[in-house]
């Protein structure tokens, strides 16, 4: 039962993982030329079409929700509290939010008092995109330059940039919420520290 358990919870970070890319070597433009004209259209697209992105959205989302049914199974079976796996989704917006997503997946749109999250929680413009970040230290930095082979990553310092599926979480009036990608990063988290607290190894096997 633990061997499923951290099955689960390495298909969540499969899951992650589907949805980032650092090597921009795999982004080649498309060139446009003929006798007046030459141009590059770049996107990060990779080939995949808007429903293939938004399913990787959603198995990110339905992998980390489902988590929750599983630990509890386990904890019952184990003669541990399940309402630790409660108390750890209500110190988590993120968990909240990632567990109201999957359930409007589910379920249909707006759940019922709000969610989880009591904020009615929508994903909005699933999108694959390049994200560059600076990084923290004094002097970091990052800059993409678009050739005719493909983007080139110029960094700095802890400077460096991926190409990532995400998408916009707004509350029920459009307020926005977060970044799909980042509050599945933080809600990951949630569930790796109830791992811990449960004596669970997330790398055991």
């Amino acid at each position: 039962m633990k061997d499923e358990l951290l099955d689960r919870l390495h298909r969540c970070y499969a899951a992650i993982d589907a949805a980032v890319e650092g090597d921009l070597s795999k982004f080649p433009p498309k060139i446009i030329a003929d006798e007046k004209q030459f141009g590059l259209y770049q996107d990060f697209l990779d080939g995949l079409t808007e429903p293939q992105i938004s399913n990787l959205a959603h198995t990110l989302i339905h992998n980390i929700a489902n988590l929750r049914d599983h630990l509890r199974r386990w904890a019952g079976k184990n003669g541990l509290d399940q309402k630790d796996i409660e108390r750890t989704i209500a110190g988590c917006a993120a968990l909240q939010m990632i567990i109201d997503l999957s359930n409007n997946d589910k379920h249909g749109y707006p759940s019922r008092d709000g969610g989880h999250s009591k904020r009615s929680p929508k994903l909005l413009n699933v999108k694959r995109v390049l994200r560059m970040s600076a990084g923290p230290g004094a002097g970091s930095g990052i800059a993409i330059v678009f050739t005719a082979t493909g983007p080139k990553q110029i960094a700095s310092g802890g400077g460096f940039s991926q190409v990532v599926v995400t998408g916009s979480v707004v509350d029920g009036s459009g307020a926005p919420l977060g970044d799909l990608y980042e509050l599945g990063n933080e809600a990951l988290k949630a569930w790796e520290q109830q791992f811990a607290a449960f004596g669970i190894g997330i790398w055991a096997v």
